[in-house]
């Protein structure tokens, strides 16, 4: 495991979804996908993690070392990516 931390966004066409991708491995599977909350809750514990401490986000799905990310309205990217980053960073360090 690394010593550190970095993260990396990545626009996309839709102004609704993000891709982030890191450093770190987040999932050993090819991918996996969580349509909702609800999904994420009793998903995999990278999933279960983000999905208890960031608010707005619709759905999520890790790829390797990616996480893209659908929010839901009325929440912006800052506060949605800066908590992302923190709960992966407090389950990476």
């Amino acid at each position: 495991m690394s010593e550190y931390f970095t993260m990396d966004i990545q626009t996309t066409t839709d102004p609704d979804i993000v891709e982030l991708i890191t450093n770190q491995t987040l999932t050993d599977q090819d991918e996996e996908v969580y349509p909702t909350p609800q999904a994420g809750e009793v998903g995999s514990p990278i999933a279960q993690a983000i999905f208890f401490a960031v608010d707005g986000i619709q759905a999520l799905t890790l790829v390797e070392d990616t996480l893209i990310v659908t929010r839901q309205p009325g929440f912006s990217w800052e506060a949605i990516i800066d908590e992302i980053r923190d709960v992966l960073r407090d389950f990476f360090l």
